[in-house]
């Protein structure tokens, strides 16, 4: 991460990125990077809780804190409520999803901070949301999966699924993926603004 190897992309792509892969000075290119109108796509892991390092990755492109997933079992199947079916990630499916993953849980809805449009939710009545020890990891209703913001001019995505290799073999969940892709390059889909500040409603 450097601006002149950054500036020869249009997006970036965490997948599965787990730890704090930056150092001061990547991290001043890649917030410049965002706020100047590039792309960014969070897969899964590049939502956990090992970017703590560094605040402003956490509080302006994810917008909540992970709290962690279910361990017994690790992999369930849970239904996804797809909330905006307008958007180029999910345009293609119906009002709910079926899928086998890694569920994540968060400290707090990231819904109503601002810049955030929730895509799909979890429907927690579908699985188990129990930790290791017991830890529970029920976020209630309002347990969104998928979401979007602008941070500057940039998009910023972040998908929690898609833990499992088997993930990206799923027909409706690759298509999604490439639709999420095909908005942080802003080739389809609602663009973004440094005034572009009107989330989702808690």
């Amino acid at each position: 991460f450097s601006p002149a190897i950054l500036a020869r992309f249009d997006a970036v792509v965490f997948n599965n990125t787990s730890g704090d892969v930056f150092t001061p000075e990547q991290r001043g290119a890649f917030k410049t990077f965002i706020e100047n109108g590039g792309g960014w796509l969070g897969i899964h892991a590049a939502g956990d809780n090992s970017h703590e390092a560094w605040p402003w990755y956490v509080q302006n492109i994810i917008g909540t804190k992970f709290t962690g997933h279910p361990m017994d079992p690790q992999f369930q199947k849970a239904t996804m409520r797809i909330e905006d079916r307008q958007h180029p990630a999910t345009r293609h499916l119906g009002p709910t999803l079926e899928r086998t993953d890694e569920w994540y849980s968060f400290d707090k809805s990231p819904r109503g901070v601002p810049g955030v449009h929730v895509l799909a939710t979890l429907d927690e009545n579908t699985y188990v949301q129990k930790g290791p020890f017991g830890q529970e990891l029920s976020m209630g209703e309002d347990h969104p999966i998928l979401w979007w913001r602008c941070v500057g001019k940039g998009r910023a995505l972040y998908s929690a699924g898609g833990h499992t290799a088997e993930s990206f073999s799923e027909p409706a969940h690759a298509k999604m993926l490439a639709g999420e892709l095909r908005w942080v390059l802003g080739l389809e889909g609602e663009g973004c603004s440094p005034n572009h500040t009107n989330g989702d409603k808690p």
